[in-house]
């Protein structure tokens, strides 16, 4: 009698039926992989963000008033060009107390410290209090190298060595609407505090999310470029000046778009000015009483408002006393 013989192994058209199933699982896991990396990276965002939030209203408890946009150097014979952020002057409340003191902020000028070759290495230092991980450009940013000359605007006076890089914020303060009528106002000798914010607190964005762009040569328009936490030097130049430390909801999320582009050729769209992520379909805010949310890029705005009773609600939000109500959004 002849016996059977038994088989041992796959054929090749079942091997690559296995390969193909496994294809199609692994097909199906990475996108569930990457979802979950990045729930986590926005979860880490909003808590960096909760904690600026508290560490504003604790500044807020001290000092009677929230930090000014920026901070001139008022010393005697100080240079005006050199001014420290508003997010320098937090430090101690985030728990960077030592990084504070030995900057020095506000007895020294911002100017002063990035001259010192020591203090530098602490200016170019990411702190991961203000850094969205979301946001996989690098810690310093390269895209706002001090001083900057472009498109024939005269440097104005800050005595940095060229292209010196200072560490990256993806949290620039909202300088409001238009006209600097938000929390952080820009050239003031003083803060504004909550009683300042007659729109209401849970009504009035005080710091967002600003992404970085892949570093690239850099021209006026293509930014959004993040922020420095550190501070800024006083120029015509849009790279390095106060829109390196604030925002403004007058330009749209993410495109940077100026609501009056349609009808005054002078307004230019300027995504270095605007808020946004790399978060999907919006970016997180803090607001005035220290809550954060995740706000909608489609949120209510008008590409081109007539008169100030035209906003819409994300133009409503930047500003602190407008007087208008801006309902659910």
């Amino acid at each position: 009698m002849f016996r059977s013989r038994s088989r041992i192994g796959f054929t090749l058209v079942e091997l690559l039926v296995v390969i193909a199933i496994i294809g199609i699982l692994v097909g199906l896991l990475l996108p569930a992989v990457q979802a979950a990396r990045e729930a986590a990276r926005r979860m880490q965002c909003t808590n960096n963000l909760k904690q600026i939030g508290l560490a504003l209203h604790n500044y807020h408890d001290t000092h009677r008033s929230f930090p000014q946009g920026n901070y001139f150097d008022l010393s005697p014979g100080g240079n005006l060009n050199s001014q420290w952020a508003w997010s320098a002057m937090i430090l101690p409340f985030i728990e960077q107390g030592n990084m504070f003191n030995q900057l020095n902020v506000g007895p020294s000028s911002f100017e002063a410290a990035a001259n010192d070759p020591v203090k530098l290495r602490l200016l170019q230092t990411p702190l991961p209090a203000f850094i969205c991980p979301s946001d996989a450009e690098a810690g310093v940013n390269r895209n706002r190298p001090f001083p900057a000359d472009i498109n024939g605007c005269a440097f104005s006076g800050m005595s940095v060595p060229a292209n010196t890089q200072f560490a990256k914020s993806n949290y620039p303060g909202c300088n409001g609407n238009r006209g600097g009528d938000g929390i952080f106002n820009s050239g003031a000798t003083k803060g504004n505090g909550i009683k300042d914010i007659t729109d209401g607190t849970s009504n009035t964005i005080m710091v967002g999310e600003r992404p970085s762009n892949k570093y690239a040569k850099q021209t006026v328009a293509t930014g959004p470029w993040a922020a420095i936490w550190a501070g800024q030097e006083l120029s015509c130049d849009p790279i390095t000046n106060v829109w390196c430390l604030l925002g403004q909801t007058q330009f749209q999320m993410n495109t940077g778009k100026h609501s009056l582009a349609a009808s005054n050729t002078d307004a230019k769209d300027a995504p270095i000015q605007s808020f946004g992520s790399q978060h999907t379909g919006g970016a997180n805010f803090v607001l005035a009483d220290g809550s954060v949310r995740f706000i909608s890029e489609n949120i209510q705005w008008n590409d081109d408002p007539v008169d100030v009773n035209d906003f819409g609600a994300y133009h409503m939000l930047g500003s602190m006393a407008d007087g208008k109500v801006i309902g659910e959004y």
